[in-house]
């Protein structure tokens, strides 16, 4: 179920470290702060009767903290909010007054401090409610689903790199999201490009997307840094596999079937006179005839090609031969069609009848297009 309010979750440091040696003794080191702010997106006002906050409790690697009662929570820069801690690290969040509404835009900050991260390295998953209706409507409970809190031992500097899709279709983009600590100089390496990428960072979390992806593609993200005067670097890896890619080869041996042509296609031709208009996702050939049943009554076949970059090629035949011939007079042609053209079938007749007949073979996948005049 979609909330009325839109949320959106910082942590301090970055990445949540781990307590070290046992200790959850309330050390500065071992505490961390949780920022929420909750926005409404609009168009239209919100009330707002409880946002329950749901911070996991226990010493396994999917709680928070083993020490919920640690946890000072309070609603910053704003008045007229409270939070109350109901136990086991739930959390509600109220209005003063019962029927306060949240304006298109308006938004509040909820700090929960003095978090003693536990000792177990994992992925902890923040819990976020609402009890909110419309502007004199009827209040609901709506779930936000969950926001998940990576947790890392306290030598650690770059986590949770990943794509958004590990497939994705031919030419299409991932987005890669990570989490750091700010400070150090990030790159990140793919294909043969590097670039660096401490300008998608914000509080921690990095977010980037790649350019149009056409073959397989792996990802280094390297974070680099000093320790005790030392150079020290930091590595994470991920790739994306490219559905039907691009190929690129020097030689190749194929023990198999190998299949040149896609599925042929059948375009233009039958009995009337026309122009019909085409693209060409691939390259490939056309081959076809026109045929007429009467020697004074020709009937003519055009196909114009218009390659990327290229002047227009026109491709004739004529059904009827001026040095003479008989009835039932038959022409064919075979075009060449190179990825990208444009390609125009233009079939008439000066009288009589006429039948025509095209077929499109392409050299891979790809229909021709037909394209609206």
């Amino acid at each position: 179920m979609t909330t009325a309010l839109a949320y959106t979750v910082h942590t301090s440091p970055a990445l949540l470290h781990v307590s070290a040696d046992g200790r959850t003794d309330g050390r500065a080191d071992d505490r961390a702060t949780l920022r929420i702010t909750a926005t409404n997106p609009g168009p239209a006002s919100v009330t707002c009767d409880t946002i329950t906050i749901t911070i996991p409790a226990g010493k396994e690697p999917h709680a928070l903290t083993a020490t919920p009662e640690t946890i000072t929570a309070r609603v910053a820069g704003t008045t007229g909010w409270h939070t109350e801690h109901r136990g086991g690290g739930v959390f509600h969040v109220r209005p003063t007054e019962p029927g306060t509404e949240l304006k298109p835009g308006e938004r509040i900050v909820i700090t929960f401090a003095d978090v003693v991260v536990n000792e177990a390295a994992g992925t902890a998953t923040l819990g976020i409610g609402e009890t909110t209706g419309s502007a004199g409507g009827a209040l609901r409970e709506r779930a936000g689903g969950g926001r998940k809190l990576v947790k890392a031992p306290a030598g650690a500097m770059l986590e949770d790199f990943r794509p958004d899709r590990t497939i994705v279709p031919n030419g299409e983009t991932v987005t890669l999201t990570w989490k750091c600590v700010d400070g150090p100089d990030y790159e990140l390496f793919y294909g043969d490009q590097r670039e660096v990428v401490n300008g998608y960072i914000t509080d921690g979390n990095g977010e980037w997307t790649s350019p149009p992806l056409h073959t397989a593609t792996a990802f280094m993200l390297l974070g680099s840094t000093e320790e005790a005067g030392s150079p020290v670097t930091y590595g994470l890896t991920t790739a994306v596999t490219v559905d039907v890619p691009d190929l690129e080869v020097g030689s190749l041996d194929a023990n198999g079937v190998v299949r040149l042509f896609g599925r042929p296609q059948e375009v233009a031709g039958g009995t009337t006179s026309g122009t019909w208009t085409y693209a060409a996702d691939t390259d490939g050939v056309i081959t076809g005839y026109i045929k007429t049943n009467q020697s004074g009554a020709p009937a003519t076949l055009n196909v114009f090609v218009t390659p990327p970059d290229l002047k227009r090629q026109k491709f004739a035949t004529q059904s009827w031969d001026v040095r003479g011939g008989t009835e039932n007079q038959e022409a064919s042609v075979l075009v060449p069609v190179p990825r990208g053209s444009t390609v125009s079938v233009v079939q008439k007749t000066d009288g009589g009848a006429f039948t025509a007949a095209l077929t499109w073979f392409p050299f891979g996948t790809g229909p021709l297009r037909p394209i609206e005049q």
